[in-house]
């Protein structure tokens, strides 16, 4: 019987293929309600990001519980931090700010690639720890 640090890891290496997995989904989702409907919209501005918040949040926890190294505990806060910022990118478009502030909402899309690139360098920490770490 696996040891609770060896089961811990474990569910840690699946919370962050499916973390991977829900900001795949986040960027089609967008693309749907831009190019499909706009009603759409409310599974990529609500529910996926809540699934990513959350699912950042319980992957510290179990990263923690896993005796993971803190830069790989500390990815998923990362991009807790940077899913609230995205919301907090697209203020200055939806208060219709001049165009030169609203601008800065363009960084919203910039930031969920900066997400995407967490995620995958945290899947690489998760299957090659070794070489990872080095």
């Amino acid at each position: 019987m696996p040891s609770n640090g060896a089961a811990m890891r474990r569910v840690f290496e699946v919370g962050v293929y499916v973390l991977l997995a829900a900001v795949l989904v986040q960027f089609f989702l967008a693309g749907l309600g831009v190019f499909g409907s706009a009603e759409l919209f409310f599974w990529h501005t609500t529910v996926n990001a809540l699934v990513i918040f959350v699912l950042c949040i319980a992957l510290v926890i179990v990263g923690w519980l896993a005796h993971e190294d803190g830069l790989t505990v500390g990815m998923p806060g990362i991009i807790v931090g940077l899913v609230i910022l995205q919301s907090l990118l697209l203020f200055p478009y939806h208060m219709a700010a001049p165009v030169a502030v609203r601008a800065i909402s363009a960084l919203h899309v910039v930031n969920g690639l900066v997400i995407f690139w967490l995620a995958l360098r945290l899947m690489d920490r998760v299957r090659h720890p070794k070489v990872a770490r080095s």
